[in-house]
């Protein structure tokens, strides 16, 4: 016989890895949450700092693992927790009081398989904040009610679709919330957006881990398109120019680095003048968007920086593109949608 308690309960699942500047006020806020009967359940992924001490205060189900990745984090909260349906967050972020209630007004429609709210970026001083901020902002100001992509910052799914679809696939070291979000569309199930269900996310303030993630981002989109190409060409959270922008800066720099041997058959200077094209072009492309973060942020010299940042976001761009090419095109096996796995949990949920 289901358990009613079971039936109602959400689970919030949250990955940590050296959190111990944020993982407090995370679960601070999950305490004051409006929506009562929470299993709140953090996955350690091989912390070194003092998460686990500060975790461990709290009224919650501590995971510990190994370093393994925010994929099999996902997969082992989901698979060790008991509500009917998942929710997932950050350890860096901090849930408004009414979000998960808000999340789960959504699912009025036993076709809805998951439900995405808004995330909401602080910003400090720094640049790379400021930037990260705005783009963030931009991406969800053109989103869809019904959406192509469940954040893994800021959604949650019933528990019988992510069974259906196999969990997060350990394999994945990014974008693994893109995944199963595909799959989740691809078996005939919607995801919905409310942008009244809101977290904050801590400033993202330091240039040199932005240009990391850019890469990392790249890196993993490709991997991405062989499972996916078709979800990926309608995903509503992917922009335009983020389709256009980085194969550009490919292009080009790739023409740049083609010039140097090619002086030597005289197609030097034409190869390199065409890459100084697309490396203009791709650009210029920004321009609107740093004169957003320029106005955004009060400071006029943004400008100028964003632009800077924004040429080494596109290189980082470029190499992940070319990287993770390499990854798909290797032989050997590569992350793809697994097999449903057995459930951790009997699928008597009936949410």
């Amino acid at each position: 016989m289901a358990d009613p308690a079971a039936q109602s309960r959400v689970s919030v699942v949250i990955p940590m890895y050296n959190a111990e500047a944020t993982i407090g006020a995370c679960l601070d806020a999950l305490r004051q949450q409006t929506r009562p009967n929470l299993e709140i359940v953090v996955v350690d992924d091989g912390s070194t700092d003092r998460s686990v001490a500060i975790a461990s205060g709290y009224a919650v189900r501590l995971l510990r693992r190994n370093h393994e990745g925010a994929s099999a984090a996902r997969d082992r909260g989901f698979r060790e927790s008991t509500g009917a349906c998942v929710a997932y967050t950050d350890a860096d972020t901090i849930p408004s009081p009414d979000w998960i209630e808000t999340l789960m007004r959504n699912f009025e429609d036993e076709r809805v398989g998951a439900v995405t709210g808004r995330t909401v970026f602080r910003a400090d001083a720094r640049l790379a904040s400021h930037v990260r901020r705005v783009d963030i902002a931009r991406r969800y100001r053109r989103r869809r009610r019904e959406t192509t992509l469940a954040n893994g910052p800021n959604c949650v799914f019933r528990r019988r679709v992510l069974e259906e679809v196999g969990g997060f696939d350990p394999r994945w070291y990014h974008a693994e919330d893109t995944q199963v979000s595909y799959r989740t569309r691809e078996a005939g199930y919607r995801i919905l957006y409310d942008p009244g269900a809101v977290v904050e996310h801590v400033p993202e303030g330091d240039w040199r881990t932005f240009i990391r993630k850019r890469y990392r981002d790249a890196r993993a989109y490709i991997r991405v398109i062989p499972a996916h190409g078709a979800s990926v060409r309608r995903d509503d959270f992917v922009t335009a120019k983020m389709k256009v922008q980085p194969p550009l800066f490919a292009l080009a720099a790739g023409g740049l680095l083609l010039s140097m041997p090619a002086v030597l058959l005289g197609w030097g200077s034409r190869i390199a003048a065409g890459a100084g094209v697309l490396l203009l072009t791709a650009w210029g492309m920004d321009v609107p968007f740093a004169l957003e973060v320029a106005r955004e942020s009060g400071r006029r010299s943004f400008f100028f920086k964003t632009m800077a940042l924004q040429l080494l976001a596109g290189l980082a761009w470029a190499l992940g593109l070319v990287v993770g090419g390499c990854l798909v095109l290797r032989p050997g096996p590569r992350p793809a949608a697994p097999p449903p796995r057995a459930a951790a949990r009997p699928p008597e949920h009936a949410v």
